[in-house]
């Protein structure tokens, strides 16, 4: 035991775990089915019959992706944090595996009640990991996202509780082929929505973000930036648009002006920042805010881009804050001002910086470049003012980005003989070379990744958003059979 600590077995165990889940995802890929729309590898089983709750799971071009990003990143975080976390190792593992499970389960979950159970799921292990192993303030921090959480997931119990109702039954299927009245679609789309808004963040939603970010420690916060607000984007593309088609329309023009607001905002509030943790947190909004943008101008090229910039951007910030995180464990500071001139003693450290910024930055041939382009095509087509607005956050992006680049690499250090600070290691180079490759591979071959989503964004998007004829027709012969009804119950009564 003495040659194999406890803290070394924890982190060793995890990595192992973590990384077999991910081998075993890349399966869902290889045989992934690319013409069928519906779900895939589907599995079920009974846990409550009496109450029609089951243990129903499966994926489809939505998830895939979303999946493999978490499977991807959950090996790097662990391995990325191996000396940043030295006081209870094995609690902070064990809460980042359960948050892997949680997410994956959320994503697979295709009965209402266990898509519920795995959401909140997700809020203990992210409680501990801000609220244990984060900064000086990070009670006010997790305070803050918990009730924000809490508050979006408790409407959204509401509204499920209320269509589970209507329809007899948990299972999505059932609930995404039934046609539910405009009343009924207006308040359900508010309890869901607001749920999943909270979670993106959208402007206003979003006062819980950049304390959280800025607090929570690198590990947590690769997993806060890169994979659990995209689940708030995935919650609008998964149930707010296709169960509630009409009220989407309804609300789409409100919520591309608050994306295009956001998207200034969070580029403005980045461009200001002395602290580049909360810097990076200000620009994730902004990115986001363009993916909610793409989303709702409900054209395919618009969707696909958002989907994309979803896993694009869980690349790239991912990176950004691993980065950040090695920084920190060397200066222990993020205030730009406490750094400068770094190019001289980390090189490498430099050059991968300079790498992943780049595609942060939306530099064409990089991954960050082909989503943003397909959302603000898509955009000015249908919103063509909202779109040159929202390009004002893509260029500020750039220049906020570039500047941060040369204040702490080339700028002039605080301290005259400035921050002493070795080049990456060969555990650091693990980390970041795999997230390296893949915003170049993104980048060069966008549609290896755009393809599986194309036929599940046309039947759970597109098509939904058409006018549903036929329950049209259905519904005005049923009137037409309840008037003749009545009509012979008048002339019975004569």
């Amino acid at each position: 035991m003495a040659m194999f600590p406890q803290p070394r077995i924890s982190r060793v165990l995890s990595l192992l775990v973590s990384g077999t889940a991910f081998v075993f995802s890349l399966l869902l890929y290889t045989r992934f089915d690319l013409s069928d729309a519906g779900f895939q590898f589907k599995e079920q089983a009974n846990l409550v019959p009496s109450l029609g709750i089951h243990y129903s799971v499966g994926l489809d071009g939505l998830s895939l992706w979303l999946i493999l990003l978490t499977t991807f990143l959950t090996p790097l975080v662990i391995l990325g944090s191996f000396r940043a976390v030295e006081k209870n190792v094995r609690g902070y593992y064990a809460c980042l595996l359960i948050l892997e499970s949680s997410v994956v389960g959320t994503l697979a979950s295709t009965d209402l009640f266990l898509f519920y159970l795995f959401w909140e799921l997700m809020l203990i292990p992210a409680f501990f990991l801000i609220g244990l192993w984060g900064g000086k303030n990070r009670v006010q921090a997790t305070l803050k996202f918990v009730l924000y959480t809490m508050f979006g997931s408790l409407l959204m119990l509401v509204g499920l509780l209320y269509i589970t109702h209507e329809v007899k039954s948990f299972d999505y299927t059932m609930i995404f082929d039934h046609y539910f009245p405009e009343d009924v679609q207006f308040w359900c789309f508010l309890a869901f929505g607001l749920a999943f808004l909270i979670k993106v963040p959208l402007v206003p939603f979003h006062a819980w973000l950049p304390d959280a970010y800025t607090e929570a420690p690198a590990g947590a916060t690769v997993y806060l930036s890169a994979i659990l607000v995209k689940l708030g984007a995935y919650g609008l593309l998964r149930f707010c648009i296709p169960l509630f088609p009409t009220a989407a329309k309804d609300f789409a023009p409100a919520l591309m002006i608050l994306a295009v607001v956001g998207v200034v905002h969070g580029a403005l509030m980045a461009s200001i920042q002395t602290d580049f943790k909360r810097m990076t947190a200000y620009s994730s909004l902004s990115h986001m805010g363009l993916i909610v943008f793409g989303i709702f101008t409900f054209t395919a090229s618009g969707l696909q881009g958002s989907l994309y910039l979803m896993v694009a951007h869980g690349v790239y910030m991912a990176g950004i804050f691993l980065l950040i995180g090695m920084l920190y464990e060397r200066v222990q500071s993020h205030q730009m001002s406490d750094y400068g001139g770094l190019a001289k003693t980390m090189p490498l450290f430099a050059a991968m910086f300079l790498w992943i910024m780049v595609a942060a930055a939306g530099i064409p041939g990089f991954t960050g470049f082909v989503g943003e382009i397909l959302i603000l095509v898509s955009a000015y087509k249908i919103a063509p003012v909202l779109a040159v607005i929202a390009i004002i956050g893509f260029v500020l992006s750039a220049w906020y980005l570039f500047n941060l680049y040369g204040r702490l690499f080339f700028g002039a250090p605080k301290k005259k003989d400035g921050p002493k600070a070795h080049d990456l290691t060969f555990r650091e180079g693990m980390v970041l070379l795999p997230l390296a490759f893949l915003v170049l591979w993104m980048g060069l071959t966008p549609n290896f990744f755009l393809r599986p989503a194309e036929k599940s964004l046309q039947l759970n998007v597109i098509e939904k958003l058409k006018p549903p004829p036929v329950m049209t027709d259905f519904a005005a012969q049923q009137r037409r059979i309840q008037e003749e009804v009545e009509k012979d119950n008048k002339r019975s009564h004569r």
